[in-house]
């Protein structure tokens, strides 16, 4: 048959392929399509998994670096720092950094940042790990709307406690040595710690954060007195040194103590947040009751050493009040200087017979009444052994007539001299009068007594009989007695004398040359009195001669 094909001329038919078009997708673009899937994913999960870009201001960059700092809150990683730079004034550091997107919704306005280090407190030594990790940058949320722009804190913020409790405020107006983590006890024991302390916000006060546990939270109530037991109390007054402490630690460290009154003890028990005053000493709590205060003058022209600030206004040895000022006065003019003691008395101190003193007023009225009796403001000796001095009000009758006035609005009391200043006065003059006596007739009179004294009894009338022994013995001793007085009362005029007169003058030399004799003279009246009672028939025979003649 091809042949035939070829016989006659017509070209071969050639076979042709049948072709099945079939479509197939190439297994191996399946790779990059997968790792072009998982490459979008885990970029969509790496933005959508990240967090907000914060800046936090911060006065230095200390420990801080980029990559490395964490934000940290409760030990949780929540942020790190991207980038640190300086503001454009060159005066602070704004520190960029990364958060979670966890931490999104606890970016608010009262959000606090602050850079956690190694530091010590009185609670010990905190943020130890740091030493080793390196700083990072502590958090703790708050309220308010969302924010991405912070300040951060120079110091870390009030501590957080998890235990269960109460934290109280207390109000002091200095904060002395209390810090964070100081122990608050409660009868010796201790019962929580001082979470932190602020400045208020009308920066005249601090306010200081104290936590107590459960179950001792139960005895803090509305009447509770917190006092600070900081190292050791100790007081110098009228009635000596006193000391008190609450324990070694509060020694060392510092601390608070609370405790509340019988009389309080039923009250219901404080809330969360109460605020109590917080008073510097145990002693001052019970002057707190005290609440009237009314303020007084007086001058005084002598020393008055050992009067200061804060001592005693008393009156029959009971404290009415205290002195606030003390200084000196001159005035130029008149060439005078005078000391004006300003001090307040407190009404509820003292009772009224029938009444009671409620306000200034009235007790200025009781006041003014008793100093036109007599009622005088003295300055006496409170401590010998210390020398603190204290005013004194007292009556004294005999004191020149006054009134209550008043000077630059202050009630201005009536002074005396004091003790001191009074017997001063009377030794000068007692030596006043001593040197204007007529010392030296006084002297040639008793020299010539004691004279005429010895004539007497060298009289030979006193040698006439016995009768008269017993009646003229009497009289010698008498006569002994009187002149031993005699001779008492000069020896003590004669020191007298002797510490007014120099030691060269000749009327003191007189003086002792006198005493010589009136003690020679003494002595021979003595001896001749034991005589005459041991021999009183001398009178009349005379003196015995001596055995063997």
């Amino acid at each position: 048959m091809s042949d035939d094909r070829q016989a006659s001329g017509a070209a071969p038919e050639l076979p042709r392929a049948q072709v099945v078009k079939k479509r197939r997708f190439p297994i191996i673009w399946l790779i990059p399509i997968v790792a072009a899937i998982a490459g979008a994913w885990l970029v969509y999960t790496t933005f959508a998994s990240r967090g907000p870009l914060i800046s936090i201001t911060m006065q230095t960059a200390s420990g801080i670096e980029p990559g490395k700092t964490a934000i940290r809150y409760r030990d949780v990683q929540l942020g790190v720092v991207d980038e640190v730079s300086l503001s454009p004034d060159l005066q602070k550091v704004i520190v960029h950094a990364r958060m979670t997107k966890a931490a999104e919704n606890e970016l608010r306005e009262g959000t606090q940042f602050w850079v956690e280090s190694a530091r010590i407190t009185a609670g010990g030594v905190s943020g130890l790990g740091t030493l080793l990790s390196g700083a990072y940058i502590g958090m703790r949320p708050g309220p308010g709307k969302p924010q991405h722009e912070f300040s951060a804190l120079e110091s870390p913020p009030v501590y957080q406690v998890n235990i269960p409790g109460k934290r109280f405020v207390l109000r002091a107006d200095k904060l002395g040595s209390v810090s964070a983590g100081a122990p608050v006890f409660f009868r010796g024991i201790q019962v929580g710690s001082v979470l932190g302390y602020e400045l208020d916000k009308n920066g005249r006060d601090i306010d200081i954060f104290a936590f107590v546990a459960a179950p001792y939270d139960a005895f803090v109530r509305s009447g509770t007195h917190f006092w600070n037991a900081s190292g050791i109390d100790a007081s110098v007054g009228a009635g000596g040194v006193n000391i008190r402490t609450e324990s070694l630690q509060s020694i060392l460290i510092g601390g608070i103590a609370f405790d509340t009154p019988v009389e309080a003890s039923p009250a219901v028990g404080a809330e969360e947040g109460a605020v109590f005053p917080l008073f510097a000493s145990f002693e001052s709590i019970s002057e707190a009751q005290y609440t009237i205060r009314v303020p007084f003058r007086a001058y005084f022209e002598g020393s008055v050493a050992g009067l200061e600030k804060g001592s005693q206004v008393v009156s029959m040895g009971i404290r009415l009040g205290e002195v606030t000022d003390v200084h000196l006065e001159v005035d130029s003019a008149a060439m005078k200087v005078r000391i004006p003691v300003t001090f307040v008395l407190e009404p509820q101190r003292w009772q009224v017979k029938g009444e009671r003193i409620a306000d200034a007023e009235a007790m200025q009225q009781h006041i003014a009444a008793w100093v036109q009796r007599g009622l005088r403001a003295q300055l006496q000796t409170a401590n010998l052994l210390t020398g603190q001095k204290e005013i004194a009000l007292a009556l004294m009758p005999t004191a020149p007539a006054t009134t209550l006035t008043t000077e630059d609005g202050l009630m201005v009391m009536p002074s005396v001299p004091s003790e001191t200043e009074q017997l001063t006065e009377k030794a000068q003059a007692f030596l006043d009068k001593l040197e204007k006596a007529p010392v030296a007739q006084l002297v040639a009179d008793l020299r010539n007594a004691v004279q005429d004294a010895g004539r007497l009894l060298a009289n030979p009338s006193l040698h006439k009989g016995i009768d008269g022994v017993a009646p003229l013995l009497e009289s010698l001793n008498r006569t002994t007695e009187a002149a031993k007085a005699t001779l008492d009362g000069a020896t003590a005029t004669m020191q007298a004398a002797n510490n007014a007169i120099g030691a060269d003058s000749a009327l003191r030399y007189d003086l002792a040359r006198m005493l010589k004799e009136l003690t020679s003279t003494a002595r021979s009246l003595r001896s001749l009195t034991d005589f005459l009672e041991a021999n009183p028939n001398a009178l009349i025979l005379g003196r015995p001669s001596p055995e063997g003649q």
